[in-house]
């Protein structure tokens, strides 16, 4: 049964809220925008796979203050595909990013990262 809350929310929102987490360094916040068995690859050499691995790839990203990231435009496709154009910025240094997001139920299920 999925989480009602999760349900109601947008594939738009989930994103939203997905980068508010990530520029707040709020890694448990962070975390539950993805699906239990979420799958996320282009940041990684092999793909990560699962909310603990997640968590553990994230950590120690997250606790870089100088790490943060701005949506500059963001499309749906669908009711649960959304394309984003980001920037990523590590150290004041800016990598345009190309991220999808498959939404199902309010959670992200697949994250993929195209880093130009």
């Amino acid at each position: 049964m999925t989480d009602s809350i999760h349900s109601l929310r947008t594939s738009e929102r989930t994103v939203q809220d997905q980068l508010d987490a990530f520029n707040a360094h709020d890694l448990e916040a962070f975390v539950a925008t993805y699906a239990a068995d979420a799958v996320i690859t282009g940041v990684a050499p092999e793909p990560i796979v699962g909310a603990a691995a997640i968590r553990d790839f994230y950590e120690p990203r997250l606790q870089n203050p100088d790490l943060s990231c701005v949506i500059d435009r963001m499309v749906l496709f669908g009711d649960r595909w959304v394309v984003a154009q980001e920037q990523v910025v590590n150290d004041g240094v800016a990598t345009e990013t190309i991220a999808t997001f498959d939404v199902v139920d309010g959670l992200i299920s697949r994250a993929s990262m195209l880093k130009a």
